[in-house]
């Protein structure tokens, strides 16, 4: 991905965190990141993730993005958005810029919904944030 995919000619990947972890039986869940630390305050962020699924996720209702620049004190929801498959089996989807509070601790929430073993299961490979 090229910065010529955001908004931003600066953005660039900031951060990129490998999970690998698969949901066994709980319907719901949320992890976040660890604070990336901008080089001068923030008010607009942007993401790109990765990931693998068992049946369909819905981007927005089964898989949601929120994003922060002041350390996770503020989230804001973004919009997901699907982008051609990353490889074969890994989907990947983005976040164009938004509005955030300002900060220069950048990080993200993952929450996951409707998830079930076997049946639906999101499984995230990849986070980039942009800012």
């Amino acid at each position: 991905f090229g910065s010529a995919d955001f908004h931003d000619n600066n953005a660039g990947w900031s951060e990129f965190d490998i999970y690998k972890t698969t949901l066994v039986s709980n319907a719901t869940g949320s992890f976040e990141g660890v604070d990336v630390t901008a080089p001068s305050s923030v008010s607009k962020m942007g993401a790109v993730i990765t990931y693998e699924e068992t049946g369909t996720n819905v981007l927005n209702t089964d898989i949601v993005m929120k994003l922060s620049a002041d350390s996770g004190s503020n989230f804001t929801t973004a919009t997901l958005e699907a982008l051609p498959d990353f490889a074969s089996g890994v989907k990947c989807a983005k976040i164009s810029d938004i509005s955030v509070t300002p900060g220069t601790a950048c990080t993200y929430q993952l929450n996951f919904a409707n998830q079930s073993a076997g049946v639906k299961e999101a499984k995230i490979t990849g986070v980039a944030l942009t800012f």
